[in-house]
């Protein structure tokens, strides 16, 4: 698994992730613009959209591909938990999903496509490593939060109309989030998800962790008064904050 991450890491290779969504019928264009943050109008090529709840927070996440008879949707996470995210804002909406055996390709320099298989592909699992050093979404840690606090307020297109969790989206445009997306590594053998505290007080969350060439890292959201280097309780012992994507403060955290 090792020898594959540092051949990702330095661009080689394809991730494969199987299972495609086929979103279509009469009335698709308007469905999918009032679901997806990004204004599917204008779309050309694979475009990267969130899908939130009324409270405007992620809720799923997936990349979008034209298609002459609707769009393809190619998720972040679970295929099933797409397709029944869509399927609860189906009312008198003329449209059908229809699951299709494609695989979604991503390349380590972020080019996404659609192929027929995933032959050759890197293991799977090995994707999160990549994603997490690389500083990709990993949709199991943004998923609840506000896209501003987590680094994705570029896959929101402001002014496109009405669609689920807009509203938040215009009364917090321009307004400073509290909460942001923070690189963690764990001090001691072991640390889990759950609430992060300094000197008592809740600071913010641990959202996942994950074993590394580097030791065991992981992504928070925590209030931006914290500053970086400060170390912070959580489950399973003591963390450190560092930025996100890790840089050189990873290894001067290392050393020390």
């Amino acid at each position: 698994m090792e020898e594959a991450l540092k051949r990702a890491l330095e661009g080689e290779g394809v991730f494969a992730f199987p299972g495609v969504l086929w979103v279509r019928g009469p009335d698709v264009l308007s469905f999918l613009q009032g679901q997806a943050t990004r204004d599917v109008r204008r779309l050309s090529g694979p475009m990267g959209a969130l899908f939130l709840n009324h409270k405007g927070q992620i809720e799923e996440a997936a990349t979008l591909f034209p298609h002459a008879e609707g769009f393809l949707l190619a998720p972040w996470g679970r295929l099933e938990d797409l397709k029944a995210r869509l399927k609860r804002y189906i009312v008198f909406d003329q449209v059908e999903l229809v699951e299709l055996p494609l695989y979604r390709l991503v390349y380590p320099d972020g080019r996404e496509v659609l192929g027929e298989g995933g032959e050759g592909a890197w293991p799977a699992e090995v994707y999160p490593v990549f994603a997490l050093l690389k500083g990709l979404p990993l949709l199991e840690a943004i998923r609840g939060e506000l896209p501003q606090a987590v680094g994705l307020e570029g896959l929101v297109d402001r002014g496109k109309g009405c669609y689920v969790g807009q509203e938040i989206m215009a009364r917090t445009e321009g307004k400073a989030v509290h909460r942001h997306l923070v690189g963690l590594q764990a001090l001691g053998p072991s640390a889990s998800p759950g609430p992060l505290f300094l000197e008592g007080r809740a600071v913010g969350e641990a959202k996942l962790f994950l074993p590394t060439p580097m030791g065991l890292l992981g992504l928070g959201v925590v209030r931006k008064e914290v500053p970086f280097g400060a170390e912070v309780e959580g489950e399973g012992g003591r963390v450190r904050l560092l930025p996100w994507p890790f840089g050189e403060e990873l290894w001067s955290a290392r050393r020390s």
